[in-house]
């Protein structure tokens, strides 16, 4: 096998030489491309589909309440709270609905907030969602309690001032090494630490589009103000896109108070790739998927071109070979496996070598190693929440694959166009080929 191995080489050097160089530069080209195509592919886990987004504004500066005691438009009370959804919820298709404050997080939010958390003597970094109280969070994005929690209208209903909070299975698992954790303590490492008890546990989402941490506490918060958002929910069957065209304006009419209105009303979906577009990592994904697109309709016609002339100068020997009695199959077949063992032995190559640059950018810092080298879009530190991206040799194996696939399809066809025209050439004319 070495010697066979050799005698290719020797024959193919300079191909051999190139396919070195292409390895090299596809990896650097292909690896954000492959992350970023796995992030896009990782599902929500919650039923973004059945839902719309809206904002309000405010109409006024003070209003004047039953009593006659005058308040801040911008505070939110509990009883415009709910009027505010009673009347969003009776609307002909919507099922329910939630009203909360972007200062909190929220569900889609392309920012994470993080919390320290304390169980058993760890200490562990949580991304923090807040949701008002009293309000269908639950409910309306769809969030599943797991068995022996409460039902998702009781989470909902829980409130700041019962120190209670929701983990998803990732961050009950990652804090007590169980999900059954309901009713158990942890501290929160604020200032000053205190203490909170487990209301219930849901099943694992993801909070954006481009975020795999999973590992989340929600936490009930006050509404305080009026510059509130709108998560509404469908009932099954309706297309979120069809309803805001058809009964958008019932939703905004029903949204509408003396002090604030609906100004703003579109899918959910539509919401998280506005927030991918306003946070720049859409531009990011955009570029990166056009240029590994660019580079491998440069790579087909490069290699393409190449091989070509290799398998041009070999016209007459498959002549010779037809000659003396070999089969169209069998010629064809010697062509490719040649190149694919020469494809093969140079991806390895170009791996190896740029093996020694990813690993040259490896750092750690406060006992976290980073790979600055290789291409991610967040640092996680949770086990819980890591995928193969953020370990190193699961991200170099999983692209390296990727590009041995590219490379490899590229050359099988870049060899079989032109070996299959050869072939099929006379042999009288390809003896008279030089």
């Amino acid at each position: 096998m070495k010697q066979i191995l050799n005698n290719i080489l020797n024959a193919n050097s300079w191909l051999f030489l190139e396919l070195v160089i292409i390895t090299i530069v596809a990896w650097a080209v292909f690896e954000p491309a492959v992350v970023n195509c796995y992030y896009r592919s990782l599902p929500l886990d919650y039923d973004s589909e059945q839902l719309l987004y809206a904002e309000t504004e405010v109409n006024g500066d003070v209003f004047v309440d039953e009593n006659g005691t005058p308040h801040d438009a911008w505070e939110m009370m509990p009883q415009r709270h709910q009027q505010m959804l009673r009347q969003l919820m009776a609307v002909e298709g919507v099922e329910s609905a939630y009203l909360y404050t972007q200062s909190y997080g929220s569900v889609g939010y392309s920012q994470p907030t993080f919390n320290y958390c304390r169980a058993d003597g760890d200490t562990l970094l949580l991304n923090r969602i807040g949701f008002t109280n009293d309000s269908h969070f639950f409910e309306t994005y769809g969030l599943k309690p797991l068995t022996g929690s409460p039902s998702a209208e009781e989470l909902s209903q829980i409130s700041k001032s019962d120190q209670q909070v929701v983990l998803t299975r990732s961050a009950a698992i990652s804090l007590f090494g169980t999900a059954d954790v309901v009713g158990r303590q942890f501290s929160i490492c604020y200032q000053p630490e205190y203490k909170v008890t487990v209301a219930g546990v849901v099943e694992d989402f993801r909070p954006s589009m481009s975020s795999t941490m999973r590992s989340i506490i929600l936490m009930p918060e006050d509404l305080n103000h009026t510059e509130c958002r709108y998560v509404i929910r469908l009932k099954k069957g309706l297309d979120a896109s069809r309803f805001v065209e058809e009964h958008g304006q019932d939703l905004i009419r029903g949204g509408r108070t003396t002090f604030n209105r609906i100004s703003r009303l579109k899918t959910f979906e539509d919401y998280l790739k506005q927030l991918e577009l306003d946070d720049g990592r859409t531009q990011e994904v955009n570029r990166s998927l056009a240029l590994a697109l660019f580079f491998l309709v440069n790579l087909i016609l490069a290699v393409i071109g190449t091989v070509w002339l290799h398998a041009k100068r070999r016209t007459e020997e498959c002549g010779v070979c037809r000659a003396f009695g070999a089969t169209k199959l069998r010629l064809l077949f010697n062509f490719l496996w040649k190149n694919v063992v020469l494809t093969t032995a140079a991806v390895i190559i170009g791996c190896a070598i740029y093996l020694n640059y990813a690993h040259s950018g490896i750092q750690e810092y406060d006992g976290e190693v980073y790979y600055e080298t290789l291409y991610s879009i967040r640092e996680v530190s949770l086990p819980a929440d890591k995928t193969w991206v953020d370990y190193f040799w699961s991200h170099f194996l999983v692209v390296s694959a990727v590009v041995y696939l590219v490379l490899i399809v590229t050359v099988i066809i870049g060899t079989a166009i032109p070996a299959v025209k050869i072939i099929r050439t006379k042999i009288t004319e390809a003896l008279r080929e030089e």
